[in-house]
């Protein structure tokens, strides 16, 4: 059994995250130097998923807090 987390656990602590230091995600991809202007069809698909869950995490994190947002 490994301690590695999962991907979609590395993208929960992510919006847990973001959601306690007021990132933007527009501001995360500038800072990571990231245009989605610049990237494939494919790439850029499979991001607008990510950022689709991470929005919702941070929406509900926002709305029920951080140790309750999955609970409804």
């Amino acid at each position: 059994m490994s301690d590695k987390p999962t991907e979609g656990r590395i993208r929960i602590e992510l919006a847990q995250f973001m959601y306690a230091r007021n990132i933007d995600l527009q501001d995360l991809y500038r800072a990571m130097g990231a245009d989605p202007a610049q990237c494939s069809e494919g790439a850029l698909s499979h991001m607008a998923g990510i950022i689709d869950g991470i929005e919702l995490a941070s929406a509900r994190i926002r709305k029920h807090g951080v140790d309750d947002w999955a609970k409804s």
